[in-house]
C-alpha cells in the first residue's frame, strides 16, 4: 500500500521531524513494552483502530510465548526500526509492522538464535615500545565484526557479583561501584574508533589502589533475527585489585 502525504515539502519534513520525535517520546516513556508497541501502531499514517486492535491481540499472545523480557525485546526492536524509518523519510505502515513482527516471531518460534550469543576472542597485538621499553597489549575487534563500529555495543563485566560483593556497601573507603563501571565503560567506548581494545584496564577504586578489568572476549547477542539491530557485548573480567 502506498502512502501519500498530502502538502509541501516543507510540510513533509515538519510531519518527519514530529513523527521522530514522537517515537522517541515513546522510547523514552516508562511505559511498560506491550504499551509502546500500541503507540508505535498509533504512528503508522494508514492507522485504523479495528485492524491495530486485532494485530495487539497476536502481538500479546506472541509476545507471552517468548517469556521473560520476550515483550522487551520485540518492543525494542520494533522501536528501533521506526525510528530508522523515520529518519529516512518513510513512515512505517500497518502493512509494514505486520511483516516485521511475522518475521521476527516467526524466528522466535523456530528457536533460531533466539537464545544465543556466540563468542570471539579477538586477536592480541602488542603496541610499538616507547622510550622506556614499554609496550601495551591490545585486542583487536575481529573483521567478523566491524560492522558493529558505530552501532549498538555495550560493556558487559563476567563475574560481576564478585565486583559486586568488592566494592557494594564500601563507600566509606572505596568509589562506588557505579562509579568504577562509568570510567571503565567510558574507557572501552574510547577504544571503538581504533577497533583496539586494550588487554587491561585499571581503574582507581580509592586514593592509592586500581582495580584490575581483563579482556574476556566479544560477544554477539542473537536474539534479534535481523542483524542490523543486533548488540555487540564487549566482555571484560573484573580480576583484582592493586594498592
Amino acid at each position: 500500500m502506498e502512502i501519500k502525504l498530502p502538502g509541501t515539502e516543507e510540510k513533509e519534513r515538519q510531519y518527519y521531524e514530529s513523527l521522530l520525535a514522537k517515537i522517541r517520546e515513546i522510547r523514552a516513556s516508562g511505559k511498560p513494552p506491550r504499551q509502546k508497541v500500541a503507540d508505535i501502531l498509533k504512528c503508522a499514517p494508514d492507522y485504523d483502530a479495528d485492524e491495530a486492535s486485532r494485530m495487539m491481540d497476536v502481538l500479546n499472545e506472541k509476545m507471552t510465548e517468548l517469556g521473560k523480557n520476550g515483550d522487551l525485546r520485540f518492543a525494542n526492536c520494533m522501536i528501533m526500526r521506526a525510528e530508522d524509518w523515520a529518519e529516512s523519510n518513510s513512515p512505517m505502515t500497518l502493512v509494514d509492522i505486520k511483516k516485521l513482527s511475522n518475521d521476527w516471531l516467526m524466528d522466535a518460534d523456530n528457536n533460531q538464535h533466539i537464545y544465543e550469543f556466540p563468542s570471539f576472542a579477538g586477536d592480541y597485538e602488542e603496541s610499538d615500545p616507547d622510550e622506556d621499553g614499554h609496550s601495551e597489549t591490545y585486542v583487536r575487534l575481529p573483521e567478523a565484526l566491524a560492522d558493529f563500529k558505530g552501532r549498538s555495543m555495550v560493556l558487559r563485566i563476567e563475574d560481576m557479583d564478585r565486583f559486586i560483593d568488592t566494592f557494594c556497601d564500601r563507600d566509606t573507603y572505596y568509589r562506588r561501584a557505579y562509579a568504577i563501571l562509568a570510567e571503565l565503560d567510558e574507557k572501552v567506548m574510547e577504544c571503538l574508533e581504533s577497533g583496539l581494545f586494550d588487554d587491561w584496564f585499571l581503574i582507581a577504586y580509592k586514593d592509592w589502589g586500581d582495580a584490575m578489568f581483563q579482556f574476556s572476549h566479544f560477544e554477539v547477542d542473537l536474539r534479534e533475527p535481523d542483524s542490523q539491530y543486533r548488540t555487540l557485548y564487549i566482555v571484560y573480567r573484573y580480576d583484582t585489585t592493586v594498592s
